[in-house]
């Protein structure tokens, strides 16, 4: 990615980035355009040989161009959202790419929770879960298995992009560090929600509703010390018997808690992390049990060693096996290794 000083470049036409938007670094123009043109289902025609030539000062001179560059730098369809509407965030049914299923967003509502701002925010802001898309295009079995959770994982890495701003002091943050915490800690905040989901399934890792790989198949798709790992990781969630308030303040926790070296502004990343430790120790503070919070923050060492894990197999598995990854997910595989 283009940098300049502390500033990242749009990876379309070069213009500041004001942010991390469909997957990749870019200005508001091109974000604007690329979510007008998705939603409007817009098609365009180049007038010449469909190489113009795509900058700040001439990105208005062919939307055709633009929207390919777009495509190029890795903007992703899937994460605009087609339900958007003037006036704000509001209720809404999310619609997804075709086979994924219709999921209807409300927001959790617990008496408790709603004391806290942080977390009551954490939890209307928590996406709907996601469908896992059939991969259909080889008969190898195992194979179809890596493919499918491969694409399921490229999709809630793009929707925990977007989730990310919605973290109380997250946007506050400078692109460098904004990005420099995703690098850092997008698996672990995908992987608390995989353990969350696995408590009650027995002996199988629940990836989406519709996914759920036992230890006969993780082996067989290349995946047992994966298995392996993330059972151990579910089994310390299932004995803690976590609330829904803590999975999601866990998840911004584990966002949060980077170790990624050096940061932008070190000193708003403290006040983002204290942010986040004081509202998980009020909220077990009024749960009663004001030595719950450090157990859940020394479970985060296990987390980040089982994302470690994580990121090792599925980097082994595209050399070895050539299991194709997007864009996206590979260089933030790669960022993590």
């Amino acid at each position: 990615m283009g940098v300049t000083g502390h500033k990242r470049l749009c990876l379309v036409c070069g213009d500041f980035a004001s942010g991390y938007h469909y997957g990749v670094a870019s200005c508001e123009a091109c974000k604007a355009f690329f979510k007008r043109t998705i939603q409007g289902n817009i098609e365009y025609s180049c007038p010449v040989m469909n190489e113009c030539e795509i900058t700040k000062r001439r990105r208005k001179a062919c939307q055709a161009c633009r929207f390919q560059k777009c495509l190029q730098a890795g903007m992703m369809r899937e994460g605009v959202r087609m339900d958007r509407v003037r006036g704000g965030r509001q209720k809404y049914k999310r619609r997804v790419e075709a086979g994924l299923g219709l999921y209807v967003k409300t927001p959790y509502t617990h008496p408790v929770s709603n004391r806290n701002k942080v977390i009551s925010h954490l939890l209307m802001t928590e996406p709907a879960p996601l469908a896992a898309s059939q991969d259909d295009s080889t008969n190898d079995s195992s194979l179809r298995t890596l493919l499918t959770l491969c694409d399921l994982l490229n999709r809630e890495l793009l929707l925990l992009i977007g989730w990310a701003k919605h973290i109380p002091g997250f946007s506050a943050l400078s692109l460098v560090d904004q990005m420099s915490l995703l690098q850092s800690g997008w698996m672990e905040a995908l992987l608390v929600g995989v353990a969350w989901r696995s408590q009650c399934a027995g002996e199988e890792l629940v990836f989406a509703g519709n996914l759920r790989l036992d230890e006969a198949q993780c082996r067989a798709a290349g995946l047992a010390d994966l298995y392996a790992a993330l059972r151990h990781l579910t089994c310390k969630y299932q004995s803690m018997n976590l609330s829904q308030e803590e999975v999601v303040t866990l998840k911004a926790m584990a966002l949060a808690n980077s170790d990624a070296d050096p940061v932008d502004c070190p000193d708003s990343v403290q006040r983002f992390q204290d942010g986040l430790h004081e509202a998980l120790q009020e909220y077990e503070s009024w749960q009663q049990d004001a030595r719950r919070a450090g157990r859940l923050l020394m479970s985060l060492p296990l987390l980040r060693q089982t994302a470690g894990r994580a990121v090792q197999a599925l980097l082994r598995l595209h050399r070895l096996r050539r299991v194709p990854l997007h864009k996206l997910l590979l260089e933030m595989l790669d960022a993590k290794a």
